[in-house]
């Protein structure tokens, strides 16, 4: 059986029933407790090892603490208010459990990357992460901040598609500055971003329109694509200004 780690305790409650003990008491009737609950809510049977969990062994005192709120059955002893929320807390840990197990099921396994492991182990996702990071043409950004993402996102995508889907996102930016960190990339879901397939078919794009950045020039921005005599020729056709060209600094 799994481990249940948290015990619930009410504070009021805890200190009406103990209001009556000393400190070394309240001690030892709560480390009686704390060792109950790692062993499904139950003490040994046998006085002499349960004497033994306290600190200060007081054999006189952990009897009238398993009198006073412990009961006895042929397992152990056990508390029967920590029995009860042991038991609920089981219960409830178990149907969580199998409504995970059923949502899994429902999950296409054909559809799943067949190097892809859909384990909650880290130590297998961070290998698949490995196995990525080594394939990506630009590594934009910190690989551990980009790890933290993929933990998060790992079972939404096939691990080829997000390599050849971030690949081609820097190929497909001229300026290399564009790229997005990789974390930023898989945050957004970049792998669902539609792409201009080829990098020659968009620089191509950008060469039959030499005047595409004309609303950039008439703010006074140039950039490393336009060339002058393309802007010079726009003045000509009347469509940047004089003081425009001299945002541009153009003479003409």
């Amino acid at each position: 059986m799994s481990k249940i780690w948290k015990m619930g305790i009410s504070p009021d409650q805890f200190i009406a029933d103990t209001v009556n003990l000393s400190d070394d008491e309240i001690g030892k009737y709560f480390r009686l407790l704390c060792y109950a609950w790692k062993n499904e809510a139950y003490l040994p049977n046998d006085i002499q090892r349960i004497n033994n969990i306290t600190k200060n062994p007081n054999i006189k005192i952990v009897q009238y603490l398993l009198d006073t709120y412990f009961i006895k059955d042929e397992k152990g002893y056990f508390c029967k208010a920590q029995k009860i929320e042991f038991d609920w807390v089981v219960e409830k840990s178990g149907k969580a459990v199998e409504s995970a197990n059923k949502r899994w099921d429902k999950q296409s396994h054909t559809e799943r990357n067949a190097n892809y492991s859909h384990s909650y182990n880290y130590k297998e996702i961070d290998n698949v992460f490995e196995h990525i990071w080594s394939k990506l043409k630009v590594k934009r950004g910190t690989k551990a901040n980009a790890l933290k993402v993929y933990r998060k996102i790992h079972d939404k995508v096939e691990d080829d598609l997000l390599v050849d889907k971030y690949n081609a996102k820097c190929t497909s930016e001229i300026d290399k500055k564009f790229i997005p960190h990789f974390s930023t990339w898989l945050n957004s879901e970049g792998w669902t971003e539609e792409l201009v397939s080829d990098q020659t078919d968009n620089i191509q794009t950008l060469q039959k329109d030499p005047m595409r950045n004309l609303s950039l020039w008439k703010k006074g921005i140039k950039t490393m694509h336009d060339f002058e005599e393309d802007i010079i020729k726009a003045h000509k056709q009347g469509k940047l200004t004089h003081e425009e060209m001299e945002k541009l600094n153009i003479t003409i």
